[in-house]
């Protein structure tokens, strides 16, 4: 477990980001906790991912992180160099401290493994950064950290995040970095650097790597055509329905479900209709989210 200390000022400097790296060596640590049958959302991806990355890289990459899982301040796992850096900018980094090799491991698999995701993913990410950046403005850091989910516990002035070590960390006037990963359940990233700390959560929204191609009838990311919740609302309402985990916009929603934008606007104004769904406007976007009836078919209809 890691308990982070937080003052005035470090609670005022919390802060939300992304990280293709992050989520790289996420993916590849979900890989090698689950190697008897990965679970679902993500079986679609691994299925397809393991096919596509060379043994002998995938060996070699799980190798070196072991030497450094459990390690609070790997430099492999540097703290973002930004909001939403990008895949090219965190490996410059890792070049930078000395990781060369592993650098071009990571290439290599990211390429094949992330890559072909990577726009759907971005997407889905953006908007969770999104959802948690507005209960950041509007209900402050004590609201965002108590919505984080995942077994993390906030109780002034702690944080308590799972993690494989037993870590103690006090910070003073410094600065936390909370950073979104859809591969979370691989393993919680952790490290620290003088006075900032980042870690990882999982980010909602997961489902959009059950699969982000599909066409008006067979729309991917969602179980099989033959469930409840299909039979109620059809197979477009229901892709539409499952992919709103976290709160989203209607071209997020098409790239993640693989239908067109207009399919989807028709589906959501059913959706909203029907009060399972409703929507508010944030700056320029307009998002969608579960309202509470939404949230309950779904549970009933699983």
């Amino acid at each position: 477990m890691i308990r982070i200390r937080l003052d005035e000022l470090t609670l005022g400097r919390v802060r939300i980001a992304s990280s293709p790296l992050w989520e790289a060596v996420s993916s590849l640590a979900l890989t090698a906790r689950y190697r008897s049958g990965i679970p679902y959302p993500y079986t679609k991806w691994a299925d397809t991912t393991l096919r596509r990355v060379p043994p002998a890289l995938h060996r070699e990459l799980i190798m070196t992180l072991r030497t450094h899982w459990g390690t609070p301040s790997s430099t492999l796992t540097p703290v973002p160099p930004g909001p939403a850096p990008t895949m090219d900018e965190e490996l410059t980094a890792l070049r930078a401290a000395g990781h060369d090799r592993f650098a071009d491991l990571m290439s290599d698999y990211w390429a094949a493994a992330i890559a072909p995701y990577w726009t759907a993913m971005r997407g889905v990410v953006e908007e969770e950064i999104l959802m948690r950046g507005r209960t950041l403005v509007t209900g402050g850091a004590d609201l965002m950290l108590k919505g984080l989910g995942g077994r993390i516990r906030w109780e002034r002035p702690e944080l308590s995040v799972p993690h494989q070590t037993d870590v103690d960390c006090p910070l003073t006037d410094g600065k936390l970095i909370i950073v979104s990963v859809l591969f979370a359940r691989g393993m919680r990233i952790f490290t620290q650097v003088q006075d900032m700390v980042a870690f990882s959560y999982q980010a909602q929204g997961a489902a959009v790597l059950g699969g982000h191609t599909g066409s008006a009838d067979n729309p991917a990311g969602g179980p099989g055509a033959e469930d409840r919740l299909t039979i109620l609302l059809g197979r477009g309402r229901a892709a539409v329905l499952r992919a709103l985990l976290s709160p989203a916009t209607t071209t997020g929603l098409a790239s993640s479900i693989g239908l067109a934008p207009s399919t989807v606007s028709q589906h959501l104004a059913v959706l909203s209709a029907a009060d399972l769904v409703r929507r508010h406007r944030v700056g320029h976007r307009v998002l969608y989210e579960l309202n509470d009836s939404g949230v309950a078919l779904q549970r009933l209809t699983q």
